[in-house]
């Protein structure tokens, strides 16, 4: 829960491996699951599913209906956030819905109505996806589940009453979450958070809040190694690339920057006008020095730096995606305007301009 990831799964690794020996069927099933919670989180979804399937195995044998209905669940949300076959994702959490009731597991029954009112919100369905997210919220309440899960449905709300036109509710919804996650330092949900919170007040006409917000959450992901999940990037994308155009490149580019060093507090703090140097002849000199301004080689940007950077590190093309939270897609358009301006036409040479220029 605090996103420590390599030392959870160094834990998992050798308490699995316990299990196996001392025949713990059932222990060594919530390792792997466990295990497969982690690799979701850091946008490992084939390895996810394997430990998952892995996992099912082990609790079929044992005849565990509750423990069945917590890793379908788990499958579910795999092939949902991985864009994998949402069909057979949505067939996996009505299972697990059965299954979980059944037995009476209201607390993983949270979980389920979440995930479904995600999946209804992605093909566009609000209604049914705002009873999920009302239903789940209520539930958790009752319950008296942890603060991260009545986050995770108050957000999922949020989005919907946004879509809805109520985007005053929707923001005190993001905030209510914000603040709950918060409270348990759990930076992979202050991420998410963030930006909700920035497509919401992007839309209420604060883009440069909104730049600053999605900074801070980038650079938070990146520390934790937490991917944007490829469902949320199409309507990510459509957002900041609003926002970017509302506000105009250089601005929103600064404003993004200034995020990206801010403490999560900083940047909810972060309301006013950008810092862009824009000296005239009729202003007078300024008594401070100003800000180096940070030129490439070759007329390259910042964000194809970023990606020759990466390349130069081996990653490939869906790699390179997964770190700075873009497209596939918008990483070839990267690369074929690289390769242009650098006068290459393969990523060995490309390879080789980063290290000669110490970009690398």
């Amino acid at each position: 829960m605090r996103n420590q990831y390599a030392l959870a799964r160094s834990y998992l690794e050798e308490a699995e491996t316990l299990c196996k020996e001392v025949g713990d069927t059932w222990s060594r099933g919530q390792c792997l699951t466990q295990l497969a919670r982690i690799s979701t989180a850091q946008g490992e979804y084939a390895r996810a599913r394997t430990l998952l399937e892995e996992s099912r195995g082990l609790y079929s044998t044992l005849g565990d209906q509750q423990r069945l209905g917590w890793v379908l669940l788990l499958l579910a949300r795999v092939l949902f956030l991985s864009q994998g076959d949402l069909a057979e994702a949505q067939a996996l959490a009505e299972q697990s819905l059965a299954l979980l009731r059944e037995v009476n597991d209201t607390w993983i029954i949270v979980f389920v109505l979440n995930l479904l009112g995600q999946m209804r919100l992605h093909k566009g369905e609000l209604a049914p996806a705002r009873e999920l997210f009302e239903a789940s919220l209520a539930i958790a309440k009752e319950v008296g589940w942890s603060r991260w899960y009545i986050a995770e449905s108050q957000l999922g709300l949020a989005h919907v009453v946004a879509l809805q036109g109520e985007v005053e509710q929707a923001r005190a919804l993001c905030q209510r979450s914000l603040a709950l996650v918060r409270e348990i330092d759990n930076k992979e949900g202050i991420s998410t958070c963030l930006e909700g919170l920035a497509d919401i007040v992007a839309r209420q006409g604060e883009p440069l809040w909104a730049a600053r917000l999605w900074g801070a959450a980038e650079a938070l992901r990146e520390t934790i190694g937490t991917p944007l999940p490829p469902v949320a990037r199409d309507t990510y994308e459509r957002s900041v690339a609003a926002a970017r155009t509302q506000l105009g490149e250089k601005s929103f580019a600064a404003a993004w920057a200034e995020g990206r060093s801010m403490t999560p507090e900083q940047a909810l703090a972060a309301q006013g006008p950008v810092t862009i140097l824009t000296p005239t002849s009729a202003e007078p000199p300024s008594t401070q020095p100003a800000k180096p301004v940070i030129t490439y080689p070759d007329g390259l940007t910042t964000r194809e730096v970023e990606v020759l950077h990466l390349l130069a590190q081996g990653l490939t093309d869906v790699q390179i995606a997964e770190q700075l939270v873009i497209s596939p897609r918008t990483v070839n358009n990267h690369l074929t305007s690289i390769y242009s301006k650098i006068q290459v036409s393969s990523r060995a040479a490309a390879t080789r301009y980063a290290i000669e220029h110490q970009l690398a």
